[in-house]
């Protein structure tokens, strides 16, 4: 399970580095460019609506530092999921 975490964080990352060359290169044409920018607006908002939810959570296990805060809004719950289980 911890390669399927890892594996995903991985992937996620990927798109943000996609996301962000976006930015200064429009990727794949005016429409893919544009659900690129779409899927990542959308994407920030949803990690940061989780960030919120489990911040909580994160600092009752020790693990709410700036550098978990960053993970959570790059990764998701592919960085917090597996804080919290242990």
């Amino acid at each position: 399970m911890q390669n399927f975490f890892k594996i995903n964080k991985y992937a996620i990352l990927g798109f943000w580095v996609v996301f962000i060359v976006n930015f200064f290169m429009p990727v794949g044409g005016d429409v893919a460019s544009v659900w690129i920018m779409r899927l990542g607006f959308a994407t920030l908002v949803v990690h940061a609506l989780e960030l919120a939810f489990v911040y909580k959570s994160l600092q009752r296990a020790e693990r709410a530092t700036a550098m978990d805060v960053v993970w959570v809004m790059l990764a998701g719950l592919f960085h917090w999921q597996p804080l919290l289980s242990k």
